[in-house]
């Protein structure tokens, strides 16, 4: 039988593991702001909407749910610089590998 909070165990264990990670965390944070700065500049540039949407929504989950933020850093790079896309695979991916791994030994 599944258990129907696994999922939610996951989730609080991903936020143990960035509130006890100071530098992984502080990481996340660089490059969600630094994600925030590019979407600022793409808009003021290009006066696009969808770049303000994406700066808006990056700018209210920063806030509201930290976990979020950078998954949207990470749509908005996807296309745009391959450097910060890398950068963003990885520190979204090391920490759900980490779960994973932790589930199964």
């Amino acid at each position: 039988m599944i258990d129907p909070y696994s999922y939610l165990n996951g989730v609080f264990y991903l936020s143990q593991l960035l509130l006890s990670n100071f530098l992984f965390t502080l990481a996340l944070l660089v490059y969600v702001i630094v994600s925030l700065v590019d979407m600022w500049k793409s808009y003021t540039r290009t006066s696009s909407k969808t770049d303000f949407l994406f700066f808006i929504l990056t700018l209210i989950t920063l806030f509201i749910g930290f976990l979020v933020s950078p998954f949207l850093a990470l749509a908005f790079q996807w296309k745009r610089s391959r450097t910060k896309r890398i950068i963003g695979i990885l520190l979204i991916a090391v920490p759900l590998m980490l779960v994973l791994v932790s589930r199964f030994l």
